[in-house]
């Protein structure tokens, strides 16, 4: 059970291309996240460039929004970059450059993320929706929490599918490599997951199917992390998912337990399920090895007063835990 895909060094590449910004030329943030291979890296481009750490050796100044707009600096300190922008001849009026006459899009860039959504799309190919061959018996969840943007705490619970007993668990910490991007969420946390199911595979204690925290087929390119934690371990999983990520569905007056489904481009891609009076739905989905019915199925079965089913919420409970212990130590 192997990750087989390099993952590539994101803030490396991101300082390269801001470096390749001419003074006295402007780029925008999102023409950065293009640079990198996909638009969704659009906002942690912005964050990035906010981190005075990272920022106050970058010509992060020559960075502006869509519009021309100059954006906030990573000073707090608005006035200084149009002093910069100016000290390099760019006009400035009411807060804004034009585009027209400074814009700049001329990166070199081997564009990483077209890679990964390269692997996304291989994935795809080998994925398998169908009914296991026996009604699982348990099920376990996984999720993960941050102590810090680099480090974070995976969780895993084996839980008894027709009792909701808990019948196993573990945590492990590791460092994080790849920051969060929207839609590239399994290069992220799949090396900790994958790790967790070792464990659990060594300790005889891998359930029958795993219910995963984030989506299945329910994604931009139906391949979200319980796909891809699927299909790279071959194992069936579901993915459950607090927020809707793509498609459309009609949430209102919905009752208790009841499920609607999400459709995108005419396709049903998952469900919303109305787990608790009290709360919003969550959101069901296929990962792989698993059909909607089960995947559906098997999240009603193991709700349990929990806005999540009781894998996901014994998992995220763990893995909270931990991180609460791991901060109060270090302070």
């Amino acid at each position: 059970m192997t990750f087989d895909v390099d993952i590539p060094d994101l803030p490396a590449a991101l300082r390269d291309l801001i470096a390749q910004i001419p003074p006295g030329r402007v780029t925008t943030y999102a023409t950065l996240a293009e640079a990198l291979g996909s638009e969704n890296a659009t906002r942690w481009v912005g964050g990035f460039v906010l981190d005075p750490a990272e920022a106050v050796d970058l010509p992060v100044h020559r960075i502006v929004r869509a519009g021309g707009k100059l954006g906030l600096y990573f000073t707090s300190d608005p006035a200084e970059k149009q002093q910069r922008l100016r000290a390099e001849g760019i006009a400035v009026e009411n807060d804004a450059v034009e585009l027209s006459h400074y814009f700049f899009d001329g990166f070199e860039s081997t564009r990483p993320l077209c890679k990964l959504r390269s692997f996304q799309a291989d994935c795809t190919k080998r994925l398998r929706l169908l009914p296991p061959r026996h009604r699982p018996q348990t099920v376990g969840g996984v999720d993960v929490s941050y102590i810090t943007e680099d480090r974070a705490v995976a969780g895993y619970a084996l839980v008894e599918a027709h009792t909701h007993r808990l019948l196993w668990s573990t945590t492990l910490t590791m460092t994080v490599e790849f920051p969060y991007v929207p839609t590239f969420l399994g290069f992220r946390e799949l090396p900790l997951l994958l790790r967790l199911i070792q464990e659990a595979r060594r300790e005889e204690q891998l359930a029958d199917v795993i219910f995963v925290d984030g989506n299945g087929v329910l994604h931009n390119h139906r391949m979200g992390i319980a796909s891809m934690l699927g299909v790279v371990a071959d194992l069936p999983t579901v993915g459950i998912s607090k927020k809707l990520l793509c498609g459309t569905v009609d949430l209102d007056a919905m009752a208790h337990r009841e499920a609607r489904p999400v459709v995108d481009d005419d396709e049903v891609l998952g469900m919303a399920l109305k787990s608790r009076a009290t709360s919003k739905p969550i959101f069901v989905s296929p990962g792989h090895r698993v059909d909607f019915d089960t995947a559906l199925g098997a999240a009603q079965q193991l709700l349990a007063g929990h806005r999540l089913p009781e894998p996901i919420y014994w998992a995220d409970k763990l893995s909270r835990e931990e991180v609460r212990r791991i901060s109060a130590a270090a302070q």
